[in-house]
């Protein structure tokens, strides 16, 4: 059975990248599908302090339980809306903390830091139009070079400060999401 770790940026239930999320997730037929939020896993920032260097993992054990299902996961989705042109603070703080696998592979020499390679999805929303795609888009592609992991597919969906998804955005999302999921 596939194993999808979905995370989502926003801080709102009810969101437009939730939703969407939702509609992308629900085309991967049976699986197992874990779902966290980077506002309730309240993650501690990295703070560059070198144990990653010296050890296996991080001083923090508050995202070890998210670290042990990404390790295990076949898919990748993470929602996002955009934040000044970037992530909101407690998604960008998850991200920092993948540096126990930059340490793993550039201080330990383990190729690759995470064994088993994965397939990531984004999905990105943003109040005005165009704004942020690229800067997100880019930030993950570089840091899935490390984490043994392909960005796949982007969804993104913008003008949310005018606009809801309809029933046809949605329908693309979910063909898009069997598409990904059937790759």
């Amino acid at each position: 059975m596939k194993k999808i770790l979905v995370l989502n940026g926003s801080p709102r239930k009810d969101s437009v990248s939730s939703a969407l999320c939702e509609s992308f997730i629900s085309a991967a037929g049976e699986a197992e599908i874990k779902k966290y939020n980077a506002y309730t896993l309240n993650a501690k920032p990295c703070m560059g302090c070198g144990y990653c260097d010296r050890n296996v993992g991080c001083c923090f054990s508050d995202l070890d339980e998210f670290m042990s299902d990404f390790e295990q996961a076949d898919y990748f989705v993470i929602s996002t809306p955009v934040y000044n042109s970037g992530v909101p603070a407690p998604l960008k703080a998850i991200v920092d903390r993948f540096q126990r696998y930059y340490a793993l592979r550039f201080a330990h020499g383990v190729k690759p830091p995470v064994a088993k390679h994965k397939k990531a999805a984004l999905i990105i929303t943003a109040g005005s139009k165009g704004e942020g795609k690229d800067e997100i888009k880019a930030m993950f592609e570089r840091q899935f070079t490390v984490l043994n992991t392909e960005l796949v597919t982007t969804v993104f969906f913008d003008s949310t400060d005018k606009r809801t998804p309809d029933e046809n955005i949605n329908e693309v999302v979910v063909q898009e999401g069997e598409s990904f999921f059937n790759s």
